[in-house]
């Protein structure tokens, strides 16, 4: 139950302190706009969102929804797991049929879902979070249960969400909009300070997007048996292997990441789907590993130190 509060405040503090921060960049833009003789009337809708989130935050901090559903060992827990993601994932194809039934101009579509964009900033409050999340499982491996390997894994898993949530707001620059130097912008293909927009990547991410989502969905759908598995994951059984690896009804989020990835990577049905639909499907598997690295660590509050010898 400690685990489970503490995953609470961890998460509800992250999206208060987003909305600390995005109500910040607000006012910043709010009021460098009457110096740039500028609109100051789109920053409001920026603001609206930042007070959103820290609302949703404080109200997050109360529930234990999630940590209990993804800590609840039984069958009937287990159904309502996969019921969960099933329904998570339906609402979330539904958000975007309903956004692009919304949005008759394709522009302003595009602006919603692209740089700078509420999609955008919500992937990188999930990517955040996991890195926050990653790097207190990696401190449990190495201060309280004295495994430095699994600590480094997991370091390094923080590490790389860290870094994906700061090329998704350009380190910065999507919040504060600075100019982007000129030797980055002639070869990337946003001009921005990226690294994954770059024109030698941005050629392969549709389709490595795609055949990421794809392997995740068989590995996920296709696990060898845990119990017949021969090598132990961790020393002498003390944590059950089956707390690392990708639960099966995780699937439907994948599925959707896989169904949306597919039609950007091969450029078909382009009335329905079109390029920056990919953001969508970025979503689902930030979403996917955010919400498996909660469970993680609060099954990881299970386990107990190896006694010294």
């Amino acid at each position: 139950m400690t685990r489970q509060k503490t995953v609470q405040r961890i998460c509800g503090q992250a999206l208060v302190w987003f909305g600390i921060a995005v109500l910040g960049v607000s006012l910043y833009k709010f009021i460098s706009a009457f110096w740039l003789d500028a609109s100051p009337l789109p920053e409001l809708q920026l603001g609206t969102a930042g007070l959103i989130l820290v609302a949703a935050g404080r109200i997050f901090r109360n529930s234990a929804f999630i940590t209990t559903l993804l800590s609840e060992n039984n069958p009937s827990a287990h159904a309502r797991r996969a019921f969960f993601m099933l329904t998570l994932a339906s609402f979330l194809i539904g958000c975007v049929v309903l956004v692009k039934l919304s949005f008759q101009d394709i522009y302003r579509y595009k602006r919603l879902l692209g740089e700078g964009g509420i999609l955008e900033y919500s992937q990188a409050l999930i990517l955040f979070t996991s890195a926050w999340i990653g790097w207190l499982i990696s401190k449990d491996f190495r201060q309280r249960l004295s495994m430095r390997l699994h600590s480094v894994v997991y370091a390094i898993i923080a590490f790389v969400m860290l870094l994906v949530g700061l090329e998704e707001i350009a380190w910065g620059q999507i919040l504060f909009g600075w100019k982007t130097p000129e030797d980055i912008a002639a070869v990337n293909a946003q001009n921005q300070t990226t690294l994954h927009n770059l024109e030698f990547f941005q050629n392969y991410l549709d389709l490595n997007l795609f055949l990421v989502s794809v392997v995740l969905l068989v590995l996920v759908l296709w696990r060898p048996s845990i119990r017949r598995m021969r090598t132990t994951i961790l020393d002498d059984g003390r944590i059950p292997n089956s707390n690392f690896f990708i639960p099966r009804y995780f699937w439907p989020l994948f599925f959707c990441a896989a169904f949306l990835s597919y039609f950007v990577a091969t450029e078909s049905g382009t009335e329905l789907v079109i390029n920056i639909d990919q953001e969508w499907a970025e979503f689902l598997l930030y979403l996917a590993a955010g919400l498996n690295l909660l469970r993680t660590y609060i099954l990881l509050g299970n386990a107990q130190p190896q006694p010294s010898h």
